[in-house]
């Protein structure tokens, strides 16, 4: 190698030495001056949600219902009937017709519950609500059967509607013989009138 080649590497090296050192001490000013920031995790700005409880429903639902009666009295066997077809695949409310998958309907307002004489496949669930069905306990029932009878066999998620349950028992009615009569519904008390100002003197 040349004097002249020897100084040419020496100076290569030179300056690559001298610009790694110069990158060096750029990073170590740079970080004595700029303070070490800190990684970005989310972008955006958080924004503060309230907390919602959750709705959930539970057996105690049915004291959230309105009083069914009411709507009964304004129904009609036609709406009903409409309504009822959604209960066809395993019912009939037709007199002196076999129980289908599940009992005859006809017939059924007023009588003790579990107790259609020409059907036996009642689940012991639906037998341990015992009394008869009235139309509050049928309200119940036609809303959620899970309700009142957990166990019970009927796949049927129920009526949620309140007008459509008051038509459907009101299509029950217009099919039970002697149905017994809807109870009375006390008017709400009237509000007292404001009491009159006294006259200026």
């Amino acid at each position: 190698m040349s004097f002249l080649d020897n100084r040419t590497f020496q100076a290569v090296v030179s300056a690559f030495w001298l610009a790694f050192l110069a990158l060096l001490g750029v990073n170590i000013i740079g970080g004595l001056i700029m303070p070490e920031t800190k990684t970005v995790e989310n972008f955006g700005y958080p924004v503060e949600v309230p907390e919602v409880a959750a709705v959930t429903e539970t057996a105690d639902a049915g004291a959230q219902r309105p009083n069914i009666i009411p709507l009964i009295a304004v129904a009609t066997a036609e709406d009903g009937a409409a309504g009822f077809r959604k209960c066809t695949s395993c019912h009939t409310a037709a007199a002196d017709t076999k129980p289908m998958t599940g009992p005859n309907l006809h017939g059924l307002v007023g009588r003790a519950v579990a107790a259609e004489p020409n059907f036996a496949k009642y689940s012991d669930s639906l037998k341990a609500i015992g009394g008869n069905w009235t139309y509050e306990k049928l309200d119940d029932y036609l809303e959620n059967p899970k309700h009142l009878a957990p166990k019970g066999t009927m796949n049927f998620a129920g009526l949620k509607k309140h007008e459509e349950r008051a038509a459907v028992i009101k299509f029950l009615m217009d099919n039970t013989p002697n149905a017994p009569p809807l109870p009375a519904v006390e008017a709400a008390p009237a509000e007292a009138a404001p009491a009159a100002e006294a006259p200026a003197k």
